[in-house]
């Protein structure tokens, strides 16, 4: 065995290659590196039912990859991992390189029937988490055809163990999708998942989960951690892809092994011919190792996503006002301009038309030219000029990957430009299909109508809805899940377009809500959409959860405001904006002075925030209840960094008693908002009992 050390940062990465060539690596903090289990070794036991422990330690592996003409593990059906196409890897070589603010770590690795694996690891200084990329190239003299690839694995897991049973050690944390309910955390040990060590393992299993088509967060996030409970170790990983996708834990002997990547032939009906001297790329992944909690491992992943941000993002985190809740789907240009009048000079600006404004739609119906509907909107260009006069960038919705019932791009003639399954339209519900977008005609047809239509009327804002899923796949490639694939890179190609054409452009990713939050969506958008709950109690619920997948600054919050709610539910309902991007609807036009003090103040203490959303790390403190729709007890959003502490608390049904969060000496109270909560202390902020339906926020700086 031959071992080679790397330090990126804080994390030491240690190569194990076997006297085989067989090679796999382990990410250990660089403070833990000496707790690496020692007594490995690359030859495992003669298996004993009689014994109580039978070693049974394997090396693992840097890529999982299956080739269609190779025999298959003994976990088919479970698993493609393990396959003799993995088996034949051997090291080839490795070097490393340092280029501005990156140090790459790239591995060769090489099979006897002429293809090869490039794995490279890159570190941008600074980071916690790396990127990992996985390439597939083709060297022999013939296609091969591939079923599985994945992006990144975590093998030897723990590496801290030296007990091969493990029990009750190990964890795998997951991050439910679901409409309106997103982002709930849960967490199971390897014996509720089925993964415990067997008296030996000639079968390997896997725990594989992950999303179908093109809503890429409606099942899980495509983030997911291991936890080593006894050395308080977190193993996480997250996919940078846009379509369907997969995670899984598997054991095969004694380790577990953590992979990931698209979802592969089983599940996602994915296969990809690979032609001689030609390549292929993995989607990317950012993987990283911390000692501490899940908050701080999942938050090391969303950091990497400041990159992007910074480059489809805008100065500051100007508030939003979206006028859906005013007058659901039904805007008019005298309506807008109204709104306009109400809101100058309070601190707003972004101005946004939702759904309803084109000609022949009604909101969900009609869709797919986008020509203005000049009855509800007589001059549009006009309304645009006259909104930036008064301080507003204006702001369009759009669902320009789909035509909907009643448009008459909707139509029989229209479809060779739609995509298909098995040579039929794909419909989603009764009345949506989707325009294909390897179709040169279909991305002719939108720059026409979307971007030149964005530059005609002189937009700045623009809200992608998306509010429906392909599904398992589509045509354009020579599998369901390579059609899909290929779709929803041009779908991804589409908003790289809109942005080169309009550089000054700031794009929300929505699809009915949050059904595609993951990293290659919110690195081509300034912000994401949180959730379809529009006025429902659990949004600071949903929004505290989201605080562990995606940026705050890029997290976008409905906080909708009636005419009936009283100054507590103001408070509420704005002090839940805190926790993202500050989103403001309804009956703006009916309230009175004293509530739109209550949001004035809100607004006021939420521009003091914008470098705590960038820049920290957010943990739940209280005792909510698992129940998201109908939530009960406290909850305490605290985002904290060296310099800055924001505390956001919502009282639900049945709060708890007084409880304390405990802070860094040297925190002196810079504003607050909402009820007088907050008794802040010298190493603790004590938290007094809420009435239920109450928030209250404070922001701490350092002496």
């Amino acid at each position: 065995m031959q071992t080679y050390k790397y330090m990126l940062g804080k994390t030491q990465i240690t190569y194990l290659v076997t006297d085989k060539g067989r090679t796999s690596f382990v990410m250990l903090p660089a403070d833990e590196a000496g707790k690496l289990a020692v007594n490995w070794d690359s030859e495992p036991a003669a298996a004993d039912a009689a014994n109580e422990y039978n070693k049974e330690w394997k090396p693992g592996t840097l890529v999982h990859l299956h080739l269609r003409h190779h025999k298959r593990s003994l976990g088919n059906g479970s698993t493609m991992k393990y396959s003799e196409s993995t088996d034949q890897l051997r090291f080839e070589r490795q070097w490393e390189e340092t280029q501005n603010s990156q140090t790459r770590i790239i591995t060769v690795l090489a099979s006897p029937e002429n293809y090869k694996v490039i794995h490279t690891l890159t570190w941008t200084h600074g980071q916690t988490a790396i990127f990992c990329e996985t390439e597939f190239v083709n060297e022999s003299g013939r296609s091969m055809v591939l079923e599985m690839l994945s992006s990144f694995c975590l093998e030897n897991l723990s590496p801290c163990q030296k007990d091969s049973d493990q029990t009750d050690k190990l964890a795998l944390h997951r991050f439910r999708g679901s409409w309106a309910l997103e982002g709930m955390h849960t967490a199971q040990n390897i014996e509720e998942l089925g993964l415990q060590k067997a008296w030996c393992s000639p079968f390997p299993k896997s725990e594989k989960f992950g999303s179908i088509g093109s809503w890429t967060t409606q099942t899980y996030f495509p983030t997911a951690a291991v936890e080593d409970r006894e050395h308080h170790l977190f193993w996480a990983a997250a996919l940078e892809y846009n379509a369907s996708w997969q995670m899984e834990l598997s054991r095969d002997g004694d380790t577990l092994s953590f992979s990931g990547g698209i979802a592969d032939e089983e599940k996602g009906a994915w296969s990809k011919t690979v032609r001689p001297g030609e390549h292929f790329c993995a989607p990317r992944a950012y993987v990283a190792v911390v000692k501490g909690d899940i908050y701080e491992a999942c938050q090391s992943l969303t950091r990497l996503e400041n990159i992007a941000a910074d480059a489809y993002g805008e100065q500051g985190l100007p508030v939003i006002f979206n006028e859906y809740c005013a007058s659901w789907g039904n805007p008019t240009q005298e309506k807008v301009l109204q709104f306009a009048q109400t809101i100058k000079g309070k601190g707003i600006r972004y101005l946004v038309i939702d759904a309803g404004w084109s000609k022949d739609s009604q909101e969900q119906l009609g869709n797919g030219e986008w020509l203005v509907d000049t009855k509800r909107f007589p001059d549009m260009k006009e309304m645009n000029r006259k909104l930036r006069e008064d301080g507003f960038v204006p702001g369009i919705w759009l669902e320009f990957e789909v035509t909907t019932m009643g448009s008459r791009v909707y139509e029989k003639e229209y479809d060779p430009m739609h995509l298909k399954r098995n040579g039929v339209v794909i419909h989603n519900g009764p009345y949506r299909t989707y325009w294909d977008f390897t179709n040169s005609k279909v991305t002719d047809y939108l720059r026409a109508h979307v971007i030149d239509m964005l530059k005609e009327y002189d937009f700045g804002y623009l809200k992608v809805d998306y509010n429906g899923n392909i599904g398992m796949g589509c045509d354009c490639g020579e599998s369901l899940g390579e059609g899909l694939r290929r779709q929803m890179q041009g779908v991804r190609d589409f908003f790289i377009r809109m942005k080169k054409e309009i550089p000054e452009l700031i794009i929300e990713n929505c699809a009915s809500g949050g059904n595609r939050t993951e990293p290659s969506m919110l690195a081509v958008t300034a912000m994401t959409s949180f959730s379809d709950a529009h006025e429902a109690r659990e949004i600071p619920y949903i929004a505290a959860n989201l605080q562990n997948l995606v940026l705050p600054r890029q997290n976008q919050v409905w906080a909708v405001l009636r005419k009936d709610h009283t100054k507590e539910r103001l408070e509420y309902g704005v002090a839940a904006g805190f926790l993202g991007r500050l989103c403001l609807s309804g009956d703006i036009e009916q309230l009175s002075e004293d509530q739109w003090q209550t949001i004035s103040d809100g607004i006021k203490f939420y521009q003091g925030l914008e470098q705590i959303l960038k820049n920290g790390v957010t943990r739940i403190f209280g005792k909510r209840s698992a129940y998201i729709r109908h939530p009960k007890g406290t909850q305490a959003a605290v985002r904290a960094n060296d310099r800055e502490i924001l505390i956001v608390c919502h009282g639900f049904e049945d709060t708890d008693d007084e409880f304390s969060i405990p802070i860094e000496k040297g925190f002196q109270t810079a504003g607050r908002y909402g009820r007088d909560i907050f008794c802040v202390e010298d190493d603790r902020v004590i938290v007094k009992k809420m009435e239920e339906w109450t928030a209250g926020a404070v922001y701490l700086i350092k002496k």
